[in-house]
């Protein structure tokens, strides 16, 4: 996931047909991108690249991904001080694909954070799973929660401020 941020957040000159037109000379150049992380949230989602698309042809990117279930450390990839300071991540939730661009399933596992046991959860069937096996090549998003977060809280406190409705 590491070598995944570094790209995402490594400075790119546009190729031909991403030039953009010099406002000065009038004439099309070529420029350089940059995305940079400034703020961090209470809860991260990343999603990994898994299908490339050219103007010859399309393909899922099965690149096996090696992500951290605790301790992901945001700290190098955000230019605020203040996020920096806290910016461990745990993972609780993936969402994952199988199959190709023609056809595919999606399910996802999820970390029960009463019993903290990890679950499987495809169509109608829920089952208990392997911390190990959470790990997988078919993730595609993955969800993580700033370490310290009290989803609940926040959840609380958003219900108290939204206006009360009436049937």
């Amino acid at each position: 996931l590491n070598g995944c941020l570094q790209a995402f957040t490594k400075e790119e000159v546009l190729t031909h047909g991403n030039e953009y037109r010099c406002p000065t000379c009038k004439k099309m150049q070529r420029g350089k991108k940059k995305l940079d992380l400034w703020r961090l949230p209470n809860i991260l989602i990343v999603q990994l690249k898994r299908f490339q698309y050219t103007r010859a042809w399309r393909d899922k990117i099965d690149t096996n991904v090696d992500y951290p279930l605790e301790g992901l450390d945001m700290a190098p990839w955000t230019k605020s001080k203040e996020f920096k300071r806290n910016a461990i991540y745990d993972l609780y939730a993936v969402s994952c694909h199988g199959g190709g661009l023609g056809g595919g399933h999606y399910w996802a596992y999820a970390k029960n954070l009463v019993d903290g046991h990890w679950y499987t959860l495809n169509d109608s069937s829920v089952r208990r799973m392997s911390k190990e096996s959470v790990k997988t090549r078919e993730a595609y998003l993955l969800f993580y929660a700033r370490r310290g977060f009290d989803g609940n809280r926040a959840a609380r406190a958003a219900q108290a401020k939204s206006p009360k409705t009436t049937k």
